[in-house]
């Protein structure tokens, strides 16, 4: 029933702070990166240049994906409050929200990515450079969402492990 509870957990986060500051550093990172992607947020037209890499195909899949992609961070930063306030207020159920949403955030984003580096590569085969970035970004933000949902675990499963000693933090 708990997928989350046999991940495997770490006593620190970063190497050199406390679990609990780790998580709150995780959520304001989260929502920070969640705003970047949020429609009207960074004030550009289109996050996305992509009318030289999609060119007939444009403007529904960049619509659809820049769209796609405004909802899901919109989903994380609401998540990344809720990890805020488990890690504060020593909620793990909040904190297992957050692993789940990004979690489901960290796919759809690989996904959306992954879509546009095949658009890259094979559409259109003169964007190897964006195609390689993107890439790189899927690698990036699944090594990033993986060490975020263990520390937070970990938080949650040391918070679950003292409520029931009958121990107060």
């Amino acid at each position: 029933m708990y997928y989350m509870d046999k991940l495997p957990t770490v006593i620190s986060c970063c190497f050199c702070c406390f679990l609990r500051a780790g998580t709150v550093m995780i959520a304001i990172f989260s929502f920070i990166a969640g705003l970047i992607f949020v429609p009207n947020v960074n004030h550009v037209k289109g996050f996305w240049d992509m009318n030289a890499v999609l060119s007939n195909y444009s403007s529904a899949t960049e619509s659809g994906i820049q769209l796609t992609l405004g909802l899901m961070s919109i989903m994380l930063c609401a998540v990344s409050i809720l990890l805020l306030i488990g890690a504060c207020c020593n909620l793990p159920i909040l904190i297992e929200i957050y692993q789940w949403g990004a979690v489901v955030y960290s796919g759809t984003v690989t996904l959306l990515f992954f879509i546009l580096a095949m658009f890259c590569f094979f559409v259109h085969t003169n964007c190897y450079l964006a195609g390689g970035v993107l890439c790189a970004l899927i690698i990036c933000n699944i090594l990033l969402t993986a060490y975020f949902v263990m520390v937070a675990n970990s938080l949650r499963m040391s918070l679950k492990f003292l409520s029931s000693e009958g121990l107060m933090l």
